[in-house]
């Protein structure tokens, strides 16, 4: 008896866990507002074998799909269900690691069926694809050898954005362009990019984003006060046309930080034309930049050093400064300004001094011949 209860328990256990296999073999559909089985596909049906399809890729065997999908476009060439099969085809070189291959695949899907109901979901694949390719995932050539795809992935974000021109896929596709650059230090891309797509999409919620990081892409370029100012003034404008527009996220931001500390550095600017000057012999020119420090620049520590150096020229034309109020602290990410990888320094080579024309107030004839008398 115990016996018989023991085989009855077991076929018991054995028909459940069949039951629940087949159940979770069941595909469902989204119909009157809920999920409900898809009716069941007859085996040798194009329907049944793209249900099989399915099947193989839901149970992780993706190279029996992808061969599988590819023989049903080869036996229905001209089926309703063709686009479903290239869409299947492409999921499944994803799970292999093909990602190129399944970008051409999704290319095929896209191109045979551009109005497809399934387009914007392979749109969305092609878009994974490419943010891969730009993170450092290779691509395979000729199958085995394995090379860097990021100019790959560029290329496939364009496609998509002038292929959904105006859409929400082409905004992802346009800001993913600008910060790939953004993040490789590429400066002056990054800031065109976002610059288009400002202009492209002005009441993008995504707009504030990109103003702010093209301001700040400016910023990252200037390299020092040995070199052109022109970037940092440029992004001085740029984060104050920021704060107007975006007073809360400006806030967010620090941007009043970040101002204060590019006035720093424009104060070191003004500093080091000074001290050109001094150099090469133009004292009277010099004093005139180490003045607009002191006139201009009043809230900074380099203040200091140009009523320093004023004193040094003329002991009794030296004015005296206010006490200087801390300036608020500057965000921790704010950044350093090394050489950038577009404007390298060469191994051993110093930094050019200011040239002669970067001040806006060089010495005329007549006070170059005045300050070199004895």
């Amino acid at each position: 008896m115990k016996r018989t209860i023991a085989i009855l328990s077991l076929s018991a256990a054995l028909a459940a866990a069949a039951a629940l296999a087949h159940a979770q073999d069941k595909e469902f559909v989204w119909k009157d507002g809920q999920w409900v089985p898809r009716a069941a596909p007859e085996p040798g049906t194009p329907e049944g074998e793209l249900a099989m399809i399915r099947l193989q890729i839901d149970r992780g065997n993706p190279k029996k799909a992808a061969k599988a999908a590819r023989k049903f476009l080869d036996h229905y060439p001209a089926h309703a269900l063709c686009e479903e099969a290239l869409g299947l085809a492409g999921d499944a070189h994803m799970a292999r690691g093909h990602y190129w291959k399944a970008y051409q695949t999704y290319e095929e899907q896209l191109q045979a069926y551009p109005d497809g109901p399934l387009a914007d979901r392979a749109i969305g694949r092609e878009m994974q694809i490419a943010e891969a390719f730009l993170a450092g995932r290779k691509r395979r050539l000729a199958g085995t050898i394995k090379i860097p795809a990021a100019d790959d992935g560029l290329n496939i974000l364009e496609t998509i954005a002038q292929r959904t021109a105006g859409t929400d896929r082409a905004q992802q596709a346009l800001i993913a362009i600008a910060d790939y650059y953004f993040r490789e230090g590429k400066w002056t891309k990054a800031a065109e990019s976002y610059d288009n797509f400002v202009k492209l999409f002005p009441k993008s919620s995504r707009s504030a984003h990109a103003e702010l990081h093209a301001a700040e892409a400016f910023h990252r370029s200037y390299r020092g006060p040995s070199w052109d100012e022109t970037p940092l003034i440029e992004a001085e404008q740029r984060y104050k046309a920021f704060a107007a527009h975006h007073p809360e996220k400006a806030r967010e931001a620090r941007v009043e930080a970040v101002l204060h500390e590019i006035r720093s550095r424009r104060a070191a600017k003004q500093i080091e034309v000074g001290r050109y000057y001094l150099r090469t012999g133009h004292p009277k020119s010099a004093a005139r930049y180490f003045r607009v420090v002191v006139d201009e620049y009043g809230d900074t520590d380099y203040a200091r050093q140009a009523e320093a150096e004023l004193l040094q020229i003329d002991p009794l034309a030296a004015p005296a400064l206010p006490a200087v109020t801390p300036p608020a602290e500057a965000p921790p990410d704010t950044p350093p300004t090394p050489p950038t990888p577009e404007t390298p320094a060469r191994p051993g080579e110093e930094p050019p001094a200011p040239p002669p024309d970067v001040p806006t107030t060089r010495p005329t004839a007549d006070e170059a011949d005045e300050e070199a008398k004895p």
